[in-house]
């Protein structure tokens, strides 16, 4: 039936709702018919709630009225509303009813969801094609609708009063009704975002907390609007009533936003900000003076973590600049006492704000009240004096949870700052802070960037309070980690802020630590993990030089406690740093703290083999430097160390033997003078030298009197047969600069032990690596030169010749008198040898063989030196230089003989009070030792007259 009559505008059919083509008379039987039905579906309702079967058809066909008059006829739609309000609250009672009692019905749902549908559907498509006139209309019923049901049913929508923001959410959109309603909501602040947000948070404001859910939800879509607005309304609130809102008010604020925080962060960290950032544009109204205590009391009134961080987060950078912070210092007297009591609550309240900040945002917070106080910043001296007040009331609430209630164990009460300045997460979690895929603390870039200020002492002192508190309160875990992110900072040399900072934190490990100096220790641990290799050289080379420069300090400030738990760490990490001395970038930072250790102390056996090889490679990759300075002191360096573990005995036979036979290999050999040829083709080694390619392997043990290598000899397996190039030899006095530090060395090392052993112990080593057989090697001298030794002799012969440096060691040996006796066998081969070539040496002077005759020259000076010879027989390396041959024949044969008939045992030796070894006195000497020396002399009186005197004084 169509409609022909004229209707004026608001009293005939809807012109906005499609209604064109119905007739007065439809709409007027539709309107008697809903007039009937919604009066006896309330007479029919009992008074208990229920719905019978009658109520519900008749309800349901004017639900279906009333929906056709409110689209069709808009005199009729505030009755319409009504209706429909009236049926969805009844729904709304019943579906919460049926179910707190667990008693639902299906049926019932299943009709609320047809009618929710349908309303849902026709508001709907009446926002689309009007929404400038449906808007107002539908989101103003929707949330007032909202608002009364939840103030009727706040306590039990989820069957209990203490439900988190979420559970109430989800339990309202459980209920089709007000899951219909609210999505109306969200549907008109998406037409109309102005006059639906206005309406929401009116009948937010009349409804107080209970219908902060509906805020919340439509906060989820449309963020960023409701955020602001929400953040607004209680500002305005807030000022209006001078900083004592009623507290619900920021409580619903908080609940909004925690509920947002999740997905929204972003948007709320915007909107915080904004509100701070008003403050500094110049705005005098009172809601921008009051932007910043609005702010602190939502902060500290905040259960949210999120929330906190999305105000703190980046609030150093927003409030760095000098006049910013002026500003702010400005305001505080309007906020006292309009917002709060007195300046000390306002200081409290920052305090609790501090230490409730965590994650990120912690660093970020101390970093700006460090710069606030630092006197580059320029502010005021009130602004100094209240940020260490914050500072120090900070440390004193830490203090009093840390000490005063013994909060140690698994109930350590949870402090978000600390946690925050560890690298922690929100939750207390060890996420740390990750930069290029490795771990990085906050700590370590606050102490570089502080200890970079100048005049930094009051900080310093902050800082170090902070940092210990940290140590001590969130655990080992912590203290290692953070005790390694310090030894690792990039500090300029000699900060002393930094090695106070260390201090403190190794104080707080010694006195803290359950297991002391063990390999549980926590200091112990700290070290181990800052020293592993794959915390990179850069890291390892910082931490390195802390731990050299804290030493030294220590010791100097006679640091007894922190110096002793230190080093007794060190030592129980000799391993690393063995491992370490092996890199050429870390080797001599290595070196340097071993030499502020007391290796004297008794340390483990693996400990004291693997760092005597470590330090030994490192005394002959000093030898390889070009730098003369470099030389010295990297050998002082071994010396040092080496002097420490040689103080037991199996340190010093371990140092030895590494030394002694090093200077026979080939990598190390041309230092001390080595003219070996090698003849013998081996794999070619591209651009890299083996003292080179050894440093990727690691320190490992030698066993004493062992013909273990001390270098790793080269790879088998690929490469082409060819001729080594030879290493340039260098000039003779760098050869005898290089002997000689070896040699200081070695008089070091056997210094250690005063019962002459390093010496006996060089003696056995050089017959072990010289001698090719381990037959006649006895002290005895034989009746005369043994046929079948000559192949030996002749081996031991040129080894000396081949090894220039043999005869320095055997001078050193020499020194020492007794322990040459042990080298018996080297001295007769070299005799053995010696006198067969002169026996068969076609010139006719020794002159003309100089090799020869310097050998025999040195061997007879060590002969003297270690007073083998009396006194009669010491003139003749005088002598040697201007005799023939034959001559020299005859002096070695009487040598020879005076050596079989006087045995060289070490118990003719005797140990005096200064400790230097005497021979016992021999009987007089016979004639038949001297009588063709003698003879010789008076040969060459010309020459050697001047030494007649020494044979008659003895002879007589």
């Amino acid at each position: 039936m169509v409609v022909t009559d004229v209707m004026e505008p608001g009293h005939g059919a809807n012109m906005e709702g499609g209604g064109r083509g119905i007739s007065t008379a439809t709409l007027l039987s539709e309107l008697d018919r809903f007039l009937g039905l919604a009066m006896s579906t309330g007479d029919k309702r009992s008074h208990s709630g229920r719905r019978d079967a009658m109520s519900e058809r008749d309800e349901q066909t004017a639900a279906e009225t009333a929906l056709f008059l409110l689209r069709n006829l808009p005199p009729a739609r505030p009755a319409a509303l009504a209706f429909l309000a009236h049926t969805l609250s009844s729904q709304v009672s019943s579906h919460i009813r049926g179910y707190s009692s667990g008693e639902g019905s299906r049926k019932n749902e299943a009709q609320d969801e047809g009618l929710s549908g349908q309303l849902e559907s026709l508001l709907g498509d009446l926002l689309e094609s009007a929404p400038g006139v449906w808007g107002p209309l539908v989101s103003q019923w929707a949330v007032e609708q909202l608002g009364r049901w939840s103030v009727e049913w706040a306590n039990t929508v989820v069957g209990r009063g203490d439900a988190t923001l979420e559970e109430v959410v989800a339990g309202w959109l459980s209920c089709s009704p007000a899951r219909t309603l609210a999505a109306l909501t969200v549907d008109c602040v998406a037409h109309d975002p102005d006059t639906a947000v206005a309406a929401l948070l009116d009948a937010s404001a009349a409804s107080g907390p209970a219908l902060d859910w509906l805020v919340a939800h439509v906060g989820c879509s449309f963020p960023a609007t409701v955020i602001s607005r929400v953040l607004s309304l209680g500002l305005r609130s807030f000022a209006s009533c001078h900083g004592r809102p009623p507290e619900h008010q920021l409580a619903s604020v908080n609940k909004i936003l925690n509920h947002l925080a999740d997905r929204h962060l972003a948007d709320i960290r915007r909107s915080l900000h904004a509100i701070l950032l008003r403050t500094f544009e110049g705005a005098t109204d009172a809601e921008a003076q009051a932007s910043v205590p609005f702010l602190l009391c939502l902060a500290v009134t905040s259960r949210s973590r999120a929330v906190l961080a999305a105000l703190t987060s980046g609030i150093d950078t927003l409030l760095m600049p000098s006049d910013r912070l002026a500003a702010l210092a400005n305001q505080v007297s309007w906020w006292v006492p309009r917002y709060f009591v007195n300046h000390c609550q306002l200081q409290e309240m920052v305090v609790h704000l501090v230490l409730d900040t965590g994650g990120s945002a912690a660093p970020s917070i101390l970093r700006l009240l460090l710069q606030a106080l630092a006197p580059a910043s320029k502010l005021p001296g009130s602004v100094g004096g209240a940020v260490n007040n914050i500072l120090q009331g900070v440390v004193s609430e830490i203090c009093m949870v840390t000490y005063m209630r013994r909060n140690s164990g698994p109930g350590r009460i949870h402090i978000p700052f600390l946690v925050g300045l560890r690298g922690g997460g929100l939750d207390g979690s060890d996420v740390g802070m990750v930069v290029a895929g490795k771990a990085v603390s906050p700590v370590a870039g606050l102490v570089e960037q502080i200890i970079s200020t100048p005049n930094n002492e009051t900080l310093i002192n902050h800082l170090k309070q902070l940092i210990t508190l940290v140590v001590v309160q969130q655990g080992p875990a912590t203290a290692n980690t953070t005790l390694g992110h310090l030894l690792r900072c990039s500090t300029k040399d000699g900060a002393n802020g930094h090695q106070e900072i260390l201090s403190g934190v190794i104080t707080a490990l010694v006195v803290h630590q359950t297991a002391r100096h063990t390999h549980t220790s926590a200091l112990s641990t700290a070290l181990a993990g800052t020293l592993q290799p794959q915390m990179g050289a850069s890291a390892i080379l910082n931490s390195l030089s802390s731990l050299e420069t804290l030493l030294c300090q220590s010791h100097k400030d006679r640091g007894v406690q922190i110096h002793a738990s230190l080093t007794n760490a060190l030592l129980t990490n000799i391993p690393l740093l063995a491992e370490l001395i092996n890199d050429p970038v870390l080797g001599t930072a290595c070196m340097q703290v071993l030499c502020q250790l007391p290796l004297k102390k008794p340390i483990p056996v693996g400990h004291v083999l693997s760092l005597s090889h470590a330090v030994i490679f490192y005394f002959f990759s000093s030898l390889h430097h070009t730098s003369l300075i470099k030389k010295v002191s990297g050998v002082g360096r071994c010396q040092r160390v080496l002097s420490q573990l040689s103080c037991s005995s199996l340190g010093l036979n371990q140092i030895i033997r590494l030394l002694v036979e090093g200077v026979f290999q080939p990598e190390c050999a041309y230092l001390f003078g080595a003219v070996k040829k090698v003849n013998f083709a081996s794999k070619e080694i591209k651009g890299e030298l083996l003292i080179q390619a050894n440093r990727q392997f690691n320190s490992w043990v030698k066993v004493p009197q062992s013909h273990t290598s001390i270098f790793h000899m080269g790879t088998i397996g690929s490469g082409r047969f060819s001729q080594h190039n030879r290493t340039p030899m260098p000039s003779s006095d760098t050869l005898k600069f290089h002997t000689q530090l070896l040699l200081n060395t070695l008089s070091v090392c056997c210094a250690a032990q005063t019962n002459g052993e390093g010496a006996s112990t060089v003696a056995l080593l050089l017959v072990e690596l010289i001698s090719p057989d381990i037959m006649f090697n006895g002290f005895p001298w034989p009746e005369e030169y043994i046929k079948f030794t000559f192949e030996r002799d002749l081996s031991i012969k040129n080894t000396f010749e081949d090894f220039p440096v043999a005869w320095q060691l055997l001078e050193f040996v020499a020194t020492h008198r007794a322990a040459l006796s042990y080298c018996s066998v080297l001295v007769r081969a070299l005799t053995a040898a010696l006198t067969a070539y002169w026996n068969t040496c076609p010139f006719a002077t020794a002159q003309n063989a100089p090799e020869a005759l310097i050998a025999t020259q040195h061997l007879l000076e060590v002969m003297v030196t270690a007073q083998f010879l009396p006194g009669p027989l010491r003139v003749l390396p005088q002598m040697v230089v201007h005799l023939a041959p034959f001559e020299m024949v005859c002096i070695l044969q009487d040598v020879w003989m005076f050596m079989r008939d006087h045995t060289p045992s070490p118990d003719r030796w005797q140990e005096l009070p200064s400790g230097y070894y005497q021979r016992t006195p021999d009987p007089p000497l016979a004639p038949g030792y001297t009588d063709r020396i003698q003879h010789i002399i008076q040969s060459n009186v010309h020459k050697l007259g001047h030494l007649m005197s020494s044979m008659v004084n003895a002879k007589s």
